[in-house]
This record gives C-alpha cells, structure tokens and sequence, in this order.
C-alpha cells in the first residue's frame, strides 16, 4: 500500500534523510494498512514486539541480539533523558535483508524513499521505520526510532532540534563517555574559529537547507543542554513540556538567552572538555 497525507524522514546523509509535510504519494489513506493500493506484503519470517516496536523482518532477527537489546532500552532512555513520556502508538519497523529488497519494499509505498538508506514516516495512527542490513544499521534504527519516539510524544519540534536528539540517540545513553564522531570535525572547527549559533540552526527550515556541519553542531548543542550545567538541562526539558502541553515557548535560542545568556561561550567549553 502506499501512503499519503503523512510525515516522512528521511537520513540526512546522500545514503541515508529529509522531511515532507503532507506528501501526496498516491490514494489517500489515513494509515497502512487500510483501503487502497494493495502491493504484494514480504514474507516475514521473523515478527516480534519490544515495547512499542514491532519488528516485521524477512529474515531471521536471532543472531541479532544487540541491535535487539539496543532498541529495547532506548524508550526507556528517551523518556528518562528528556523527562518526556510518549504516547505508546505503535512504532512498526520493517527490516528487509539487504538493499535490493529494501527498494523493492519501499517503491511501492513511499516512491523516492528507496534512495535512503533508513526512512521514518508518521501516519495518522502509527509510525513506521524502514531499514536493511548492512554494518551500520544499528546507528541508522536508532536515529529514525528516535524520530518517531519524538513524533510521538510532542505534536512538533524545531527541525534543528528533532535532528540534534536523533543524532543524540544514536549511540546508547550506556555507551555514554565514549568519543562520539562528530567531535573531531567539531574540534576542527573551534580551532578555525566557528562559533555556535542557535539563530543559525533556526533559520535552516527545510531538509534540503541542512549541512553536515548543522547535524554536527545540533548534535552538539543537545549533548551541552545534556551534559552542561544544570540550568541547561532545565531548559531544555522544560522546553519540551511547553511543547507538550500546547504552549508554544517560540524560538529557542531566545527561550535559552534568558536562562543562560553565555551559553554558546559555555558550549565551546564544553566541546573543548570533550577533546580531553
């Protein structure tokens, strides 16, 4: 079945994504699967629930434990991180054996969306994650189910934002202390003189407008909100319950300037600790 009048993710990077409100890809259909295109299902050999995930996979999820284990713990962690409870919709994620399948899947449902290489779309009642095997792929699950835990609990969030958690979650909280990758193009960049901007990252309000360099320093300003001082936490999170609770807080590079003026100087900070 196709899908239409939905939200769509897409990685960011040229093999893995980008967002289109509304997208008209075929009948209309409030989610799948309902009244429409039928298009032929995978046999899925494997079926399993952990929490609000439900896997369907065309293969065997047995000898993959980890990427199991990883997803598993990864509600739990979002909503102890961000003091920020989901609604449990049902997040179906579809894992498909290799990358000719995975395009063969998604043609017929969300047409373009095979170019990626993982793909988060929200439908009315439900979310969905696709992905195939391949060596990474525990890195590109848990960026897009970050996306749809997102979408879940919160009705919208700044772009810059929603890519700055997902990028967050990528690698498990219990991983954390680990050198992240993004750090040495960040440290790269405060030594040629960069300077964050929260303003900056605002004004990107589109997928096609983000850079590499703007996933990095979204990242970055999550991991200081995170793991700076505490009243950087507080803004964040509060931030997010505003959100929730359908009182929109406006920008947040002003929401944070009242609360903690110097922060892109405590940023910077922050980042050069990491080197260490």
């Amino acid at each position: 079945m196709r899908f239409a009048s939905a939200l769509i993710h897409r990685h960011r990077y040229p093999d893995r994504h980008f967002l289109a409100w509304l997208v008209p890809v075929g009948l209309a259909v409030s989610a799948w699967p309902t009244a429409g295109v039928h298009t032929a299902e995978p046999t899925w050999r494997d079926i399993r629930r952990s929490g609000p995930f439900v896997f369907h996979a065309d293969f065997s999820l047995e000898s993959h434990q980890r990427l199991l284990s990883s997803l598993k713990t990864l509600p739990d962690d979002f909503r102890n991180v961000l003091a920020l409870s989901t609604r449990g919709r049902p997040i179906h994620v579809h894992l498909l054996a290799n990358r000719r399948r995975y395009r063969e899947h998604l043609n017929r449902r969300v047409p373009g969306g095979s170019r990626r290489r993982a793909l988060f779309l929200k439908a009315s009642d439900r979310s969905y994650v696709f992905a195939y095997h391949h060596g990474d792929w525990e890195r590109d699950l848990r960026h897009e189910c970050t996306h749809a835990l997102i979408h879940d609990a919160l009705p919208y969030l700044p772009l810059w934002l929603d890519e700055g958690l997902a990028e967050y979650f990528e690698e498990p909280v219990s991983r954390e202390g680990t050198v992240h990758r993004h750090i040495n193009r960040l440290r790269w960049s405060l030594r040629f003189g960069w300077s964050p901007s929260i303003q900056r990252l605002e004004s990107r309000k589109t997928f096609a407008s983000m850079r590499a360099a703007d996933y990095r320093e979204a990242w970055a300003w999550v991991h200081f909100l995170l793991h700076g001082p505490p009243t950087a936490r507080r803004a964040l999170t509060d931030y997010l319950a505003a959100i929730r609770h359908q009182a929109p807080p406006g920008h947040f590079s002003q929401w944070l300037e009242k609360r903690l003026p110097d922060a892109p100087s405590r940023l910077k900070t922050h980042l050069r600790r990491l080197e260490r």
